[in-house]
């Protein structure tokens, strides 16, 4: 009697264990999407050689948010996790002059790097300068497009008005001909198939 109700609860364990290898082999991975943006860049004196130490801030033009970071011995700093948006970059050091870059664009998923050159004075100096407006991706080497959503809501799209037909207009991009199939939603395709 007492080796049936062994063989009994094995035969559960390995019932229960099989579930949930079988389980954990069937769930999808999660592909993570990123929401973020990342500001980088060194703090350097006129001279070349870097400032370790200085303290960097950028404030949100929006949301008057601020957030510091200190460089470090290579005079490096990050900020990651960034949200979209325009931010002042502010930068100061004991010994060197103050410095104020503004309008830096941050997008989803773009590492911004903006490089500052301190130059000797006091802390009350301070030097401003006005960010481009364009800036090229030189961090990362894939290549990503955001529509805002002005785009979204005055391009004019050809058949039915889909965010999925967006994906036309991005530079590189496969065209897009099965959004909205038959398949998925029998009850509107954005390709028209003629019957014979």
């Amino acid at each position: 009697m007492n080796s049936h109700l062994r063989a009994l609860w094995r035969r559960i364990g390995y019932v229960s264990l099989l579930g949930l290898l079988l389980v954990a082999l069937g769930t999808p991975s999660a592909q993570a999407q990123v929401l973020y943006g990342s500001i980088v860049g060194t703090v350097q004196d006129s001279s070349g050689g870097v400032i370790p130490g200085a303290t960097v801030t950028i404030t949100n033009r929006g949301t008057s948010q601020t957030r510091e970071a200190s460089t470090d011995e290579n005079g490096r700093y990050t900020f990651s996790n960034v949200q979209a948006g325009f931010y002042d970059l502010a930068v100061t050091a004991d010994g060197f002059s103050g410095y104020i870059e503004e309008n830096i664009e941050v997008t989803v998923n773009r590492v911004r790097r903006s490089d500052v050159t301190l130059s000797v004075g006091s802390v009350s100096e301070s030097v401003t300068v006005a960010a481009s407006a364009l800036a090229l991706q030189t961090e990362k080497t894939d290549v990503n497009s955001e529509l805002g959503s002005r785009a979204v809501t005055n391009m004019p799209l050809p058949n039915y008005r889909n965010y999925q037909s967006l994906i036309n207009l991005v530079p590189g991009a496969t065209p897009g001909r099965f959004q909205n199939s038959v398949g998925s939603s029998p009850g509107r395709s954005l390709r028209r198939t003629s019957m014979a």
